[in-house]
């Protein structure tokens, strides 16, 4: 999986342990800038403890795999964190804390229990060398960053044996690697592997919603970073129906040919006016073309990965960029089952879970702020 990418084993056997290695033998710039501050030396020891805690808690089969989630952060915090590219022993300590505090509230999530089921949260961390210019290019001459790329990911995968718990383990972390891959462009190759890209920063989180007999829902959110203005995300609301071990259609919660579509549509388009339209710009379907915009947006409301679902009814999440500009998103809009009545398939069972914030993951993705290449 992690084949051809520029993973260097720096410094890795000494910061697993720093709260142990003596500072008296510390001879990388990073153990001595942990040696040196008193706040990354207590960084250090809190993300050894957390790391254990998680040995001591993780299901013996997946042990294995905890571990070699942290030796890849170790070998990512090299090359994030690289000496060699700062600008001061200030700058290095500094990238040191903010990854470091980061890890560890990762590891003290990462094996938790919900509705009776244990989770442990699998993570990834790649890093994509710059693309060489073409022969004879001219190089541009500017600040000298060079655009290398990373990838931070976490999904969660069930502890248990069955099959539907197995199929599900293997389906949120496709789709979580499909929105990831997707969220910059897609040329329409399968998606295999995790994979970084040069020139791109990438987080990807995947946070378990409701968990019912028949449907188990998760948010997959990725936030990425060209290099640019600012960053983008992606959203998909991965509602999985357990017994059936398939993804839910729209059949499964509403009656065909009930309306239910227009229904939802005529709602978000008078809530998105409401929110949306104003001076200077006048109505929000002005930026389209004559009936482009509610082309868009019954695309969006049929779209199962659109829905988030619990016991308020149903939300739909837009994309940036989708129904209007990056800063001016509309946020989410709920539907509550009382409105939808009459649309739903008798069936269905309503979600009896309240969900947190739709947009909360959004604070919990890795941090970017250091944009220090890897030599």
């Amino acid at each position: 999986m992690r084949t051809g990418w520029c993973i260097l084993l720096v410094f890795a056997s000494g910061l697993a342990h720093a709260a142990s290695f003596d500072c008296a033998k510390a001879k990388t710039p990073q153990e001595k800038a942990i040696c040196a501050s008193p706040s990354l030396s207590a960084a250090d020891e809190q993300m050894a403890a957390a790391y254990r805690a998680v040995l001591v808690a993780a299901p013996s089969e997946m042990k294995d795999e905890v571990r070699t989630d942290q030796r890849n952060w170790l070998h990512f915090i090299a090359l994030r964190c690289n000496a060699a590219n700062s600008t001061s022993s200030a700058v290095l300590s500094g990238c040191l804390q903010v990854y470091y505090d980061w890890w560890t509230k990762q590891l003290r999530q990462m094996v938790y229990s919900k509705a009776g089921i244990t989770f442990v949260q699998r993570s990834i961390t790649l890093y994509a060398p710059p693309d060489p210019p073409p022969p004879g290019a001219q190089v541009r001459v500017g600040d000298g960053t060079p655009e290398y790329g990373t990838l931070n990911a976490s999904w969660p995968q069930a502890n248990t044996d069955t099959p539907e718990w197995k199929a599900w383990n293997k389906a949120v972390e496709a789709a979580a690697q499909r929105l990831t891959a997707c969220a910059y462009g897609c040329q329409g190759e399968p998606i295999l592997q995790w994979k970084a890209d040069a020139g791109v920063d990438s987080d990807t989180s995947v946070s378990v919603g409701i968990i019912g007999k028949q449907l188990v829902t998760a948010s997959i959110v990725n936030m990425w970073d060209g290099h640019g203005a600012h960053p983008n995300h992606g959203t998909i609301e991965f509602n999985w129906l357990l017994q059936e071990q398939r993804e839910l259609r729209p059949e499964d919660v509403f009656l065909a040919n009930s309306g239910w579509d227009t229904a939802i549509q005529k709602r978000c388009d008078r809530e998105l006016h409401q929110r949306l339209d104003g001076p200077p710009m006048g109505s929000y379907e002005s930026f389209f073309q004559p009936g482009e915009m509610q082309k868009i947006l019954h695309g969006v409301v049929v779209n199962p990965e659109s829905w988030r679902l619990d016991s308020t009814g149903v939300t739909i999440i837009f994309q940036p960029y989708q129904v209007a500009c990056y800063a001016c998103g509309p946020g989410p809009i709920t539907i509550p089952w009382p409105a939808l009545k009459l649309y739903l398939n008798p069936d269905f069972e309503i979600p009896t879970q309240k969900l947190e914030d739709p947009e909360s993951q959004l604070r919990d993705l890795g941090p970017h702020v250091w944009r220090i290449p890897p030599s």
